[in-house]
């Protein structure tokens, strides 16, 4: 399976980079044909990679068959109420575009309780421009966009992607979700026209020992 790019790959290397060192655990939420769960295998150990999609989840145990890369396919939400993903399991993690498809507070807690102590959590959104400001930043980004769109040839992208503009917040709805829900998160616009949320959960020091946790589902 080739790469490609498009203005959520174009987060990939941030949130790689944001990634804790010797990370032993990570988690992509919603991983869509498993592009960053290729990319995050390279600096953790193990990697978990989650998307509701049947269709993306087969394509993501295709692209990452040959790394230590576990793919779930289950409703995010549901997967930790449920604990098939335990809480306090994972040094990262991690999802790009998926919160305007959840609950975005619910979606954000969720994440975050499943961060041992110490770890982090870097997620990438969508937000919709809806006053004078916005729209002045949107307009001020767009060359800068697009000249980075045509430096990687033009935007492209999995086939069979999900897709659901219904329920994307404005800049001010994400920014107070986010800062909310994750007291000394950082928030911040990215050139893409998305943004960025930044954060480590409390406890500076890893538990000493602890064994990798092990999701209970079969492998294909």
């Amino acid at each position: 399976m080739t790469d490609y790019w498009n203005h959520n790959v174009a987060h990939h290397a941030r949130i790689v980079r944001a990634m804790p060192p010797n990370c032993r655990s990570a988690l992509d939420v919603g991983c869509g044909d498993g592009l960053l769960a290729q990319k995050l295998a390279t600096r953790a150990n193990w990697v978990v990679a989650l998307d509701a999609s049947a269709d993306m989840a087969e394509q993501a145990r295709r692209r990452t068959a040959e790394l230590d890369v576990e793919v779930v396919e289950a409703d995010f939400l549901a997967a930790v109420r449920d604990g098939v993903l335990p809480r306090h399991s994972f040094g990262f993690v991690t999802s790009v575009a998926v919160l305007h498809h959840l609950d975005p507070e619910a979606a954000l807690q969720a994440m975050a309780s499943l961060l041992e102590p110490g770890g982090r959590l870097a997620v990438a959104g969508l937000a919709m421009s809806r006053s004078a400001v916005d729209w002045l930043i949107a307009a001020a980004q767009l060359p800068i966009v697009q000249t980075i769109r045509l430096a990687h040839g033009g935007k492209s992208g999995p086939d069979g992607m999900p897709m659901n503009f219904d329920d994307i917040p404005s800049w001010a709805q994400s920014k107070r979700t986010a800062l909310d829900t994750l007291p000394g998160a950082r928030w911040h616009r990215t050139l893409q026209l998305r943004y960025m949320i930044e954060w480590t959960a409390p406890g500076a020091e890893r538990r000493a020992g602890q064994r990798r946790a092990s999701v209970p589902v079969e492998r294909t």
